[in-house]
């Protein structure tokens, strides 16, 4: 067996434009660093791919049938290797990963990112961050159906980028002002899948209205980007609470979200909202300075938050 190569991948989170972006909005995602995902790979000498995922205790061996969780990454491989014409090689894989699962932290994006980057070190071959969130995305879609590609867009990347499904990302500039954050994982597990597939019923059902609200999210998201360029985070925090009213009318909010939301803004934060699909997962908080962070964090544990990650966008 050849040397073991390593793709790592952060986390991310989504700063504004949830479920929105799925209709063709603008959305804002930040990588989240403090999670990372970790893909060993090394070249076997016969063919097949042979998959481990100790942290959710599944197993793939070369000719094995995949499990449900496990499938579009072994696809992901196999389509890997025919990008290179290497169809022929085998795989040994070891994937990690410390991004919660179902916590709206970009898990499957992420250990995505990294098997793709991993493979290409253990090959001995490049891409580039689009091909890498093309073809990642590929594997978003056996995980979710109908993924918006914003996850593994700023996975890809390992920056903030601006997201318009169907017509890619831009890069973000941040002006003079710090925007640090906190993120507080409510413990609650919400595939993403299932609440899109039901904000999508309910659209069906009421198209005019549902519209209205990504309308309105998207134009957020639109008017953030130029907020964070010109280094206004008391602005920030605005179109963070009210992202979060929006979310709270699609029906993506829960009580264990809004007790975070309401902890958050008590305490001092500028903005708070849902992260992610909603329905569990995450919050996050701008605050108003990095001196905040212990009493915020603090007030987050008691109101429910299982962790606490932080993150910060600034012009460095």
């Amino acid at each position: 067996m050849n040397t073991v190569k390593v793709g790592e991948a952060p986390g991310k989170v989504i700063l504004i434009g949830e479920h929105a972006v799925v209709y063709g909005h603008p959305a804002i995602a930040i990588p989240l660093r403090s999670v990372r995902s970790r893909a060993e790979v090394a070249v076997t000498r016969g063919p097949g791919i042979e998959l481990d995922a100790p942290d959710i205790g599944e197993r793939v061996r070369p000719g094995e049938q995949p499990t449900r969780r496990l499938a579009p990454l072994v696809r992901l491989a196999e389509s890997v290797l025919d990008l290179f014409g290497e169809r022929d090689v085998g795989l040994r894989i070891v994937l990690r990963s410390t991004v919660p699962i179902g916590r709206g932290m970009g898990s499957s994006a992420s250990v995505s990112v990294a098997l793709v980057r991993g493979i290409c070190n253990a090959l001995d071959r490049r891409l580039n961050a689009d091909q890498i969130s093309e073809l990642a995305n590929e594997a978003e879609k056996g995980f979710h159906g109908n993924p918006s590609g914003i996850d593994v867009t700023v996975i890809a990347h390992d920056a903030p980028v601006y997201f318009v499904r169907g017509k890619g990302s831009r890069s973000i500039s941040v002006g003079p002002s710090r925007f640090h954050f906190v993120v507080a994982d409510s413990g609650v597990a919400a595939p993403t899948s299932e609440v899109v597939a039901a904000v999508q019923e309910a659209r069906d059902k009421d198209p005019a209205r549902y519209d209205s609200y990504f309308w309105e999210i998207g134009s957020l998201a639109s008017v953030s980007r130029e907020i964070l360029r010109t280094g206004s985070p008391p602005e920030m925090g605005l179109c963070m609470n009210r992202a979060h009213i929006a979310l709270q009318q699609v029906g993506v909010s829960s009580p264990e979200l809004d007790r975070l939301v309401v902890a958050a803004l008590r305490h001092g934060a500028l903005g708070a909202k849902l992260s992610g699909a909603g329905r569990g997962g995450a919050v996050i908080a701008l605050l108003r300075d990095a001196a905040d962070e212990e009493g915020i964090t603090a007030e987050l544990v008691k109101a429910g938050a299982q962790a606490i990650y932080t993150t910060a966008l600034s012009s460095n």
